[in-house]
Formats: structure tokens, sequence, C-alpha cells
């Protein structure tokens, strides 16, 4: 399993003395917490994740940069590169938990990862992390494994995104486009457009025909912007009970690509 390489110096010179940090103050730390933020992301290419599953996976998948680690669980670790032995103190500074498993990496971000031969699932201004989260869950279980968000939308790297994932966005390819000039060339590619639009005209999933699909969910409390709205193919409707005003965001969206999924 590797690790990439780190070109943090300070870490280099933390990794060489052989420290352990334990003041939540400590340079590395508060660098390690800035990568919670979307703008640091952004600039960076760089996330944060904690829990023993997601770090492993992470380690599998080869986008690890460097471990952070309580006591208890360094000497499992510290074969591998760029690993920092943490204090109880600091391992609850970085957590969003109270309580935490005592472990956590640096991941990079890959900008550059190809679009997958599959379905798209294409959200429009999602803001809720909670539902982004879901959603990337739901997407990897129902075989949509792009998945894209416009650019005012909440990060992917969001912490709690991150745990409402499972792990899951490991195996899709995330990224944040610009919607209508992405759906465009996805219509140049006969990919069928499909949105959730709460009006009249609207068709069962069984009338989508085509080999692959992009589904368009929109904002919580606004939907599918007007622009984005004009590129549909097709509009559907989940059948409910007449007397609910309408279902969450992530709840519609899994149902959906639960059906597309079903057709297959």
């Amino acid at each position: 399993m590797q690790i990439l390489k780190i070109n943090y110096m300070k870490l280099d010179l933390l990794l060489l003395n052989k420290m352990k940090i334990t003041s939540v103050n400590n340079n590395l730390i508060e660098e390690v917490l800035s990568f919670k933020e979307t703008k640091v992301q952004k600039e960076k290419n760089k996330y944060i994740i904690e829990g023993l599953k997601m770090v492993e996976l992470a380690i599998q998948k080869e986008v690890v940069e460097m471990i952070l680690v309580e006591e208890r669980l360094f000497d499992k670790y510290k074969h591998l590169p760029n690993v920092v032995e943490i204090s109880d103190n600091v391992s609850k500074k970085i957590s969003d938990l109270k309580t935490n498993q005592g472990i956590f990496a640096v991941c990079k971000i890959i900008e550059n990862k190809e679009y997958i031969d599959s379905n798209y699932l294409i959200l429009d201004g999602i803001q809720d992390p909670g539902n982004l989260g879901t959603l990337i869950r739901s997407a990897y279980a129902f075989g949509f494994k792009n998945v894209i968000c416009s650019k005012d939308s909440v990060s992917f790297y969001n912490p709690k995104v991150l745990r409402a994932t499972q792990s899951n966005h490991f195996d899709l390819c995330l990224k944040n486009e610009d919607l209508t000039f992405f759906i465009d060339k996805l219509k140049q590619r006969n990919i069928i457009i499909v949105g959730t639009i709460l009006r009249s005209e609207s068709s069962s999933v069984d009338e989508v025909k085509g080999e692959q699909v992009a589904l368009i969910l929109g904002n919580e409390g606004q939907g599918i912007s007007k622009a984005v709205t004009q590129k549909l193919n097709i509009n559907i409707k989940i059948k409910t009970n007449p007397d609910l005003e309408s279902l969450n965001v992530a709840i519609a969206g899994s149902i959906l690509m639960n059906n597309f999924y079903s057709q297959n």
C-alpha cells in the first residue's frame, strides 16, 4: 500500500525528530484543521477524513498524504511513511464527533479523475451536507458512478458529507462543473437528461429510454435552476400520497436512482 509523498517541510522535520504532538495549537495541527474548509480544500486539493474504516480504504486507494493517530494505534501504522502520533486532546480537537476512533488522514483530491462509463447524478445547488452524503451513497448503491455538483453546492469533502457517504465516495467520480455547459456535452453523447420538476407534465421512469441517463436534482428550497431546467429532455415524478407536499431531495433521489437501477 503506497502513500503519496508529502511536501510539508514542517512535517518532514517532525518525523525526523520523532516528536509526538500534544498541543492543539501546533502549526501542523492548525494546517490539518484548515483542510476542513472548502476554500482551503480547493486551493490545496486536500481534505481530512477520520475513522478506521475510511482511513484504511483511503490507504488502499493510494490517496493518503499523512496519517495522524493516537498512541494506542500508533504501532499498527508506524511502518507507513508520514505517520504522526498525536495525544488524546489533539485527537478531540481534530474530530467533529463526541467519541472518535483516534485516527485521521489528510487525503489528496484527485482533480483529473476520468468520468466513468455509467449514469450521472447531477446536483444543482445542494446545500445540506447530509443530503449530499446520502445521495453519494445511494449513487454508489444504484450504479450512478458519476456525481456532478454545481459550483455553489456544499463541498464533497465537508466532514458531514464524508460521514454520510460511509466511504463510498472513493469509488465514484466526483466533480464540480458549470452545469449548463456540462449538460450540453452529455446531450451531444445522446445521454438522456432527466429532471424532477413539480409540474403536471411528467412521465414515469419506465418511459425513459436510453442506455445512459443523467438524473438532475435541485436545491432543497428552490429546486432546479431555470437555466438547467431548459436543458431537460424529460421530467419525471414519483407517485406518492396526494396529501404529501414533497419528499426530501435525498429520499427522492434515492428512490429514482433505485427505479433506474431496477430497470436494468
